[in-house]
């Protein structure tokens, strides 16, 4: 089972709240605190510029105390000030300029050498104090600033080495067009490098800073979705610079405060961990749990137990980085974080003893980690340049089959891939043997790579409604989302028209050299909306796919339990067959009895937070109640 690391803000630590922390923290079963809201280095304001021997004591006690430390700071700023943090006026540092030309004194470029120096600086005064990590905020990037300004830091610095890189100046006002429509080109590509290697030089300066101390201590950041890409850079580059000859780590982004949408963070955390685990597997990876903005009557502790037990069946990441304790008020105020964390100690072992030694399996969803550089860009975004560029990080893919309760892998198996959007140019042909779902720009990108899809054209169209044949019944369709008029191949069975021109909505085909595919009408990341509910979380688009599915692969999904909206399903593979399936249920309703059926018939089966009866391949379980959550092992 993974460890669990907690936050502890400084200012509530003292001489009287510290041995309630220690007690909670030893019930918890922490192994790492890490010391936050230390300060705002950028304004030289907070503990540890005010009282660093406060800071340096409690390091010191909690690790006599058993605990791994570490120190957590923020870095080139939000762009705003966040919630917990306390407003300071900024030293004059070179703020990052967005392509708008918009700027903030909350978001320093990380080539300004006076704020290198500034940092390496406050870096060193930490390490002197010998934690055993220093970890940097998610503000180290370059872009998500609280729309202060759109995308990437255009100051003069910046500007000066892409323009030093592709040997001439460009005029400003043809930047957007040059870097950021069409495919790939060398303005864009280095434009992504001067972008990327400002942060990695950072990187780079800070750890030789902190080596000119304690060689032993480790230094990391909080991924954001630029760093991922957006930046010029990536996650694992990022965590490689700051470790030098240490262990690498990073803490994910994607965290559980977002009500329903538990499946989507725990999908965006196991899609950064495989790319983690396919680059390097020596990298420490630490899931977001956070509760922001914090106490359980801004987000409830059920919430953040879910994303635990969901990142443990997975068995994708090393560690949570869980906010159990408030920020800004007493270890007393709020407790019922930990009480929860508690409650479910033993609920988290079960789950641990029935997945471990398996692996995920569902339908593969190979995100590719870097779209951007030859990302084929419309002239107009949809949502506006940084909004559109940003949602390349979300996979559109896993998030349609989060909301149909199919469960995913991160690792090819015997079940389809999912295409979306760009992955369709970047994954291996190879990845199509067992079928593959597609939307309407991935078709298109595979037919220019050779593959038939059935897709003869695709226009950009309108549509007001999707008819479902099947099912004799019309689903609205609403705002924000890209469609396509389809014009596929005689042979390919239609599924769904869009209204009211009445072309492709779906459809399957098989090409001549066997290979399948199901094909949606959308452009997926040209799309403005969140997944819309009627259109991608529907009871017909989920049962749509659960019957594609089986077409596509030749081969039942491993459970399966529709109609129950945001039910996410996780399923993984042991030795001898035997399978494992967890089931959230994120949603404000009961499932009442839950008839989950498996690919073939099992013999036994251990329940875990249920109960049910195994008949052959259908189990039956007892309730599971709003954001409850049950799991079952099955054996052949």
């Amino acid at each position: 089972m993974h460890r669990f690391f907690a936050p502890v803000a400084i200012d509530t630590v003292n001489e009287s709240s510290y041995p309630v922390f220690v007690q909670q923290l030893r019930a918890a079963e922490v192994d790492r605190v890490v010391l936050c809201c230390v300060g705002e280095v950028a304004s030289e304001s907070g503990t540890l510029y005010d009282a660093p021997e406060r800071l340096a004591r409690y390091i010191r006690q909690f690790s006599r105390d058993g605990f791994e430390v570490g120190v957590w700071l923020d870095s080139l700023g939000h762009g705003v000030v966040l919630n917990h943090a306390k407003a300071a006026e900024m030293l004059p540092f070179s703020p990052i300029v967005g392509l708008n030309g918009k700027s903030t004194p909350h978001a320093i470029c990380p080539l300004d050498p006076q704020f290198r120096a500034h940092y390496a600086k406050a870096l060193q005064i930490v390490a002197a104090m010998h934690p055993d990590l220093i970890m940097l905020d998610d503000d180290f990037r370059l872009n998500t600033r609280g729309n202060v300004y759109d995308i990437g830091c255009f100051c003069d610095r910046h500007n000066t080495a892409f323009f030093e890189r592709i040997g001439k100046k460009l005029p400003h006002k043809e930047l957007e067009a040059l870097l950021f429509s069409g495919g790939e080109n060398p303005y864009r590509t280095a434009w992504l490098e001067v972008q990327g290697e400002s942060l990695l030089s950072f990187a780079r300066d800070m750890r030789a800073a902190v080596d000119q101390i304690d060689p032993t201590v480790r230094l990391g950041a909080c991924m954001c979705r630029d760093t991922w890409d957006l930046d010029g850079t990536d996650g694992v580059e990022i965590a490689r610079a700051f470790a030098g000859d240490t262990k690498p780590f990073l803490r994910t982004i994607g965290a559980p405060y977002h009500d329903r949408r538990i499946a989507a963070a725990v999908e965006y955390t196991r899609m950064q961990a495989a790319w983690c685990r396919q680059a390097d597997e020596n990298i420490e990876i630490i899931a977001e749990g956070d509760v922001y903005p914090r106490p359980r009557y801004n987000v409830p502790a059920r919430l953040l137990e879910l994303f635990d037990l969901a990142l443990i069946a997975t068995g994708e990441v090393d560690a949570d980085l869980k906010y159990m304790f408030d920020y800004n008020r007493s270890v007393s105020y709020e407790t019922g974080y930990v009480e929860r964390h508690l409650k479910n100690r033993s609920l988290r072992r079960e789950v641990d003893e029935i997945f471990k030694g398996k692996a995920p399996v569902g339908v593969y969803v190979p995100e590719a980690m870097h779209k951007l550089k030859e990302w084929d860009l419309p002239a107009e975004k949809s949502s506006g340049l940084c909004l559109y560029l940003h949602g390349g990080f979300l996979s559109r893919a896993a998030q349609l089959l989060a909301d149909a309760s199919i469960s995913t892998a991160y690792a090819a198996g015997e079940y389809p891939v999912a295409l979306f959007g760009e992955n369709a140019r970047h994954a291996p042909l190879e990845a199509l043997a067992h079928g593959a779902l597609l939307d309407a720009k991935a078709a298109a990108i595979l037919r220019n790579r050779g593959i038939d899809t059935g897709l003869i054209q695709a226009e950009p169209a309108t549509a007001t409604a999707e008819y479902f044949p099947k099912e004799d019944d019309t689903m609205p369709i609403s705002d924000g989302l890209s469609l396509h008029a389809l014009t596929c191949a005689p042979t390919a069975q239609v599924l769904t028209t869009l209204l009211p021109e009445g072309t492709p909505g779906a459809y399957l085909y098989e090409n001549a050299a066997g290979q399948r595919f199901f094909v949606l009408a959308e452009d997926s990341y040209h799309s403005t909306c969140s997944p819309q509910p009627n259109y991608h979380g529907s009871y017909h688009r989920q049962r749509q796919l659960l019957d594609a599915i089986p077409w596509l692969c030749g081969k039942p999904l491993p459970a399966v339990c529709p109609q129950n909206p945001y039910l996410y399903i996780i399923t993984s593979r042991g030795e001898e067959n035997a399978l494992s399936v967890a089931l959230l249920n994120s949603f404000e309703d009961e499932i009442p009895t839950p008839t989950v059926t498996l690919d073939h018939t099992y013999k036994s089966i251990r329940f875990v937070n249920c109960t049910g009866e195994l008949r052959g391949n259908t189990v039956t379980l007892s309730e599971i109640s709003p954001y409850g959550f049950a799991a079952f092992e099955v054996t052949p």
